[in-house]
């Protein structure tokens, strides 16, 4: 059978290990793990490939020069211009009429190739996946399949909200000829996002095949140092380089260790366990280097200590310095003496750390936190949520690619204030332009965002642990592609730099509170007099703004109902002497059946009440639901509704759309409640010890846009992971509280008896 390795990978991620090599040439216990994939081929009968070469072309043709490496015969293919994935492939096939195999070359693998080509024979289908199953599924392409082991759909590269498989796509196909043929000629075109739903579309067969085989992407710097950890330990089938045996010594060699040739070692030094030591590396006397990868020629001084660590071609850690867990240093780079390199940090090719220095923070290039949970960025002022850490935010977002204006905002509080003060100088530093919009509530920063057509918003909060919430487009949870934009830019810090003529003043947008003032004025042209509510809220500014706008409207805020509004003013409750007391997904209920009755559609989340479903259908109109991080477009629809519909996300104008109503309608609370059906809504948060495509694979559900949906005879749950990808979020909804309890309590059982058994 014919193979093609897709050898043009760039590893961004990776760096600054790839700034000057291809991710496939990336070196593995002494080797290049192009080298493996080869082997891996030879042992299965493959005895000739092609490779697609694009970033660095000349460090793969030049290691394999002889044209042919364990008995398979190399062609080399390079591109002009980016074909994707599956426009590569096509480039460099040579039978079209036959079967082929196509494989990463970037990927460290022990896969039963032999086993998966006759599982795509005897299943007839027109392409086979080879899938496995991962513990993190956000940065791999998922497939969902049925029973029978073919293609359903496709997730790529979710957030946990989204990842109810854990199916990851290795990246290794079984195509057939008429598949192929399917791929155009000469023009961008990917596997996962054109060819593979285009078959599906076809009604073609994708078959599965799914390996419990050794499989590592070795995406990052923490699996490509981990992925040499399994070699060592023997847990994945590969040829390993012979180890070599160093001169003589007073030294300590703590097994298991990959040595390569021309390694010195010094007295008293101490390496390993699960420590790997290329060609011509050097570790002086008294140090100490375990769990570590030290490539080509890096040294390491005396007393210095080496942690979980990798150091490139070249790089230099002087004496008694010292590199802790996930530390990186770049070709050539220098580590000063007793300088202390913490968890995580980067140092980029040629940058030095000064001697002494407690470097925390990547010089020139690094790695950021993992921003995104479901509040956003959050932590302790000065110690999680530092100014320099939102001053990268503020760059970050200034330098995305569809992002000139960006908007800023903070909650009441010096902290919040000065935090914001922070992100905006990291967002003129870029040369885009600040929209401030001041101290405001969060429902008004949200407002303002959509109001002003904004790309992205951040909001400060202040209090005992502060936070950072991005918004998207109109103010709604931002993409998955923005979000991932984000994390890429701070984690490689490629921020965008302006000279000192580039800067640009701060837009003013306080006004806006004004506007949004306005907006709940016009959400009661009629004015609200003759209707009584009371107002409290946790932010006394929040109420007393609420109040004072429901003053003007005529209102008497000295009696009558109770509006319970949030402080970051987003929702509310509401306590009614005759409708009783009021959720808020009740008052969301509420307000899309005024617009059912108006003759509109309601745009609202997608964990908001099932009921408003059955609603929309009765009144002849739609319930368009849209995610909080989407991967796709499907939900752009209802996103652009939202934009319009303020009151299904905001408690001050939910309120005072639902008095202008019962104004001019002349009705009241209660008789609205009674167009309705009765329904309560639990939410609970469970927390999780197996990784999420896991557990919700297991169950008996529905997949769903986000998360799974479980259909019982009294009601309905909902699971969605939070994106941290810890805690699954249930969402129950039933005719009563008492029976929703039940159904989160029947969730709970189940997320039990899927937990490992303590040893």
């Amino acid at each position: 059978m014919e193979s093609v390795i897709m050898a043009g990978g760039e590893g961004s991620r990776l760096r600054p290990l790839t700034c000057d090599n291809p991710k496939p040439m990336a070196r593995l216990c002494g080797r290049p793990a192009l080298c493996y994939i080869i082997e891996l081929l030879a042992r299965h009968g493959v005895s000739k490939a092609s490779l697609t070469l694009r970033y660095l072309p000349n460090a793969i043709t030049d290691y394999f020069d002889e044209k042919a490496y364990a008995g398979v015969s190399l062609r080399f293919v390079e591109e002009n211009e980016p074909l994707g994935t599956a426009g590569s492939v096509k480039n460099a096939a040579q039978d079209p009429a036959e079967d082929i195999l196509v494989i990463s070359g970037d990927a460290l693998c022990d896969v039963d190739l032999t086993a998966a080509i006759a599982r795509h024979k005897a299943s007839g289908a027109d392409a086979t996946l080879i899938v496995t199953a991962v513990d993190d599924p956000r940065e791999y392409g998922l497939v969902v399949s049925d029973k029978e082991g073919f293609v359903t759909g496709f997730v790529e590269k979710p957030g946990w909200e989204q990842a109810r498989v854990n199916a990851a796509n290795t990246g290794i196909y079984i195509l057939s000829p008429f598949a192929l043929s399917l791929i155009p000629e000469g023009q961008p075109f990917d596997f996962a996002k054109d060819l593979f739903p285009k078959m599906l579309e076809q009604g073609l067969k994708l078959a599965v095949f799914e390996t419990k085989d050794y499989w590592c992407d070795i995406g990052d710097l923490d699996s490509y140092r981990s992925c040499q950890m399994d070699m060592l330990a023997g847990r994945v089938n590969v040829s390993l380089r012979e180890s070599v045996p160093p001169a003589p010594g007073d030294y300590t060699v703590i097994e298991p260790v990959f040595l390569g040739e021309h390694v010195t070692i010094g007295k008293g030094a101490v390496i390993g366990p699960g420590a790997v030591l290329d060609d011509g590396t050097t570790v002086c006397a008294m140090a100490k280097v375990r769990n570590s990868v030290l490539l080509p020629g890096s040294y390491v001084g005396e007393y210095a200590s080496i942690s979980g660590s990798v150091l490139c071609e070249g790089a230099s850690v002087k004496r008694g310095a010292q590199l802790f867990e996930g530390a990186v240093v770049g070709p050539k780079g220098v580590i000063g003496e007793n300088a202390k390199v913490l968890e995580h940090v980067r140092i980029w090719p040629g940058k030095t750390a000064p001697k002494g220095a407690r470097v925390a923070e990547n010089i020139q290039y690094g790695s950021g936190p993992e921003l995104f949970d479901d509040d956003g960025v959050s932590g302790e002022a000065g110690a999680d949520l530092t100014p320099m850490l939102c001053a990268r935010l503020g760059c970050a977002a200034g330098s995305l690619k569809k992002s000139k204006r960006v908007g800023i905002a903070f909650s009441k509080g010096l902290a919040a204030k000065a935090l914001a003060h922070a992100v905006t100088a990291g967002i003129l530093s870029t040369g885009a332009q600040a929209w401030s919009f001041g101290q405001t509530l969060e429902s008004c920063a949200a407002f303002a965002a959509g109001f002003c057509g904004l790309p992205v918003t951040l909001y400060v909060s202040g209090g005992p642990r502060c936070g950072i919430k991005i918004l998207g487009e109109g103010g709604l949870p931002p993409r998955r592609e923005l979000e991932r934009e984000l994390e890429g830019l701070l984690k490689k810090e490629e921020f965008t730099r302006c000279g000192w003529d580039g800067y640009r003043d701060t837009a003013d947008m306080a006004g806006m509170r004004l506007v949004y003032q306005q907006e709940l004025y016009r959400t009661a042209p009629k004015g609200l007099v003759g209707m009584s509510a009371q107002v409290r809220s946790a932010d006394p500014d929040a109420a007393q703004f609420l109040e004072d706008t429901l003053l003007r409207l005529g209102c008497d805020c000295a009696e009558g109902m109770m509006l319970n509004l949030s402080a970051d003013g987003e929702s509310l409750t509401i306590n009614d002497e005759s409708a009783g007391y009021l959720t808020w997904d009740k008052i969301v209920t509420l307000n899309c059946l005024l617009n059912f009755l108006q003759g509109k559609d309601a745009a609202i989340p997608y964990d908001a009440p099932r009921v408003i479903d059955g609603l929309a259908e009765k009144y002849g109109r739609q319930a368009l639901r849209y995610v909080r991080c989407p991967t796709d477009h499907d939900d752009d629809e209802a996103r652009q509704l939202a934009q319009s519909q303020w009151y299904l996300r905001d408690g001050m104008l939910a309120a005072v759309r639902l008095l202008h109503y019962c104004k001019t309608e002349k009705t009241n609370l209660s008789d609205l409640c009674g167009m309705i059906p009765d329904f309560a809504t639990v939410v609970r948060d469970f927390e999780i010890d197996s990784p999420v495509g896991e557990v919700l694979s297991k169950l008996d559900g529905e997949g769903a846009r986000e998360g799974v949906m479980l259909t019982r005879k009294d009601g309905s749950l909902l699971l969605r992971p939070v994106k941290s990808g810890r805690r699954i979020k249930v969402f129950a909804e039933s005719v009563n509280a008492e029976t929703a309890r039940s159904l989160c309590d029947e969730v709970e059982e189940m997320l039990c008896g899927f937990r490992e058994p303590q040893q």
